[in-house]
């Protein structure tokens, strides 16, 4: 059962970064394709958002080891 707690307290917020990075490209690909001239202004918002929403993958899994040392 603490495995699968572990796995849960990593994959959950993964997934959400996943998925939160995929909705940035997204975004990011329509405003290139709607103003191609501020390509560079567009990349660099997109790579802050990217690493915004890759910091909750690393802070689920730095909780997810947490909890473990805790209750193993």
């Amino acid at each position: 059962m603490e495995q699968l707690a572990f796995v849960l307290a990593y994959a959950l917020p993964a997934l959400g970064a996943a998925v939160g990075i995929g909705v940035i490209g997204g975004g990011a690909l329509g405003a290139f394709g709607r103003n191609p001239e501020q390509l560079g202004q567009i990349r660099t918002l997109m790579i802050t958002a990217i690493v915004f929403a890759d910091s909750l993958a690393i802070i689920g899994i730095v909780v997810a080891f947490i909890a473990k040392a805790v209750a193993g």
